[in-house]
């Protein structure tokens, strides 16, 4: 029984590191990138039949996706956490 816990308390931690390599992204960048990329999205919805509307809407959703994820390809580029 006690080797189950340990085993269970060893993977949860694997996994808190796992998660913390992979995210390369602050909370309040996290929450700027939700929010802009909400409004980003909503604004190009609004314009979707013309390039801007299609652009807003696809940097919107790379945003959200940022936000979300907490992993940015161009923060691990720069090498930067």
């Amino acid at each position: 029984m006690e080797s189950s816990i340990d085993l269970i308390k060893e993977k949860i931690t694997d996994a808190g590191t796992a998660i913390s390599e992979v995210q390369n992204v602050n909370n309040i960048e996290r929450i700027v990138s939700l929010l802009a990329g909400a409004v980003a999205t909503y604004y190009g919805l609004q314009k979707k039949e013309t390039i801007l509307g299609k652009g807003l809407t696809f940097v919107g959703g790379l945003l959200i996706t940022r936000g979300t994820t907490g992993y940015c390809p161009v923060n691990r580029a720069l090498e930067r956490n």
